[in-house]
């Protein structure tokens, strides 16, 4: 079956085409690709995270969220190990999006902020949260407005959000997160995220959004109704750099492999649409 066009990902997928000319050919052969279950809990303050994700292998790790289960690496994906990743296509967009990732990590790129997060499984993600709610609250002071929207649940957000005295709104598809909330705070429906983007200040979006193809219309909500969009980035993580020059995201900060659940340090890279649009004026 063929599968829907993503503008977000086509237009991704020409750019790298694109800044690829002049890099080793070498760096873009799929060496790898994976699957990881996970079902957890790091902190209190989180959901209960039941999610796969699928990562596959360059110079660097491509990755993006997917479903509990719904990803199957098999013969098929067999036969894309050791092709160039800039020409493969993957069986579900969750694939795509991790091949293209992992095609976008052996391009050069420029982060204007580099934090590196120890500790253990409690602290690192606590520690994340605070880097990512900072960029939130950074542009919500600049530009005033005191409403902050969480689009793609993470617990840990909505708890320092809260520390903040803000007023957070959040939208899931988890049914559990609309029934119940999160931490005292309502969680409507997914389907009704672009009007909670377009009710906020500031709207912090999980880039699990992109595999949901969802991330189109978060933008043009923002875009049409003057809120600031920070998006955290796991899911296509290498993204980052364009998503705020092409696509106008205000600030993006990603976390490449190996993430938060993995012992040892980790890294968020953060970027910013204004500090790109100074450099290109140099």
């Amino acid at each position: 079956m063929r599968m829907p066009v993503n503008p977000i990902l086509e237009t991704l997928r020409s750019i790298a085409h694109e800044r690829s000319q002049g890099v080793p050919d070498e760096d873009f052969i799929l060496r790898s690709m994976w699957r990881v279950d996970h079902r957890s809990q790091p902190t209190p303050y989180e959901r209960f995270m039941v999610y796969s994700f699928v990562m596959a292998q360059t110079v660097r790790q491509g990755c993006s969220y997917a479903d509990f289960d719904s990803i199957q690496l098999g013969e098929w994906s067999d036969q894309l190990i050791g092709q160039d990743a800039r020409e493969v296509r993957g069986s579900c967009r969750e694939e795509n999006i991790a091949l293209l990732d992992a095609v976008f990590g052996a391009l050069p790129r420029s982060p204007h902020e580099t934090y590196t997060v120890n500790g253990g499984t409690v602290a690192k993600p606590l520690a994340r949260s605070r880097i990512v709610v900072a960029e939130a609250m950074r542009l919500l002071r600049r530009h005033g407005g005191n409403r902050v929207a969480n689009v793609g649940v993470i617990g840990n957000f909505i708890h320092h959000l809260k520390q903040e005295g803000v007023d957070v709104t959040a939208s899931d598809f988890d049914p559990e997160l609309i029934k119940h909330g999160i931490l005292d705070v309502p969680v409507v429906s997914g389907r009704q995220s672009p009007q909670v983007v377009a009710e906020a200040d500031v709207a912090l979006v999980c880039s699990e959004t992109l595999a949901s193809d969802t991330l189109d219309e978060l933008v043009a909500a923002a875009h049409d109704n003057g809120t600031k969009l920070v998006l955290f980035a796991v899911t296509g993580c290498h993204f980052a750099e364009e998503y705020c020059r092409t696509f106008g995201i205000d600030a993006v900060i990603s976390e490449p492999q190996p993430q938060y659940l993995f012992q040892g340090p980790s890294t968020l890279e953060v970027y910013r649409r204004e500090d790109l649009a100074t450099r290109a004026l140099r």
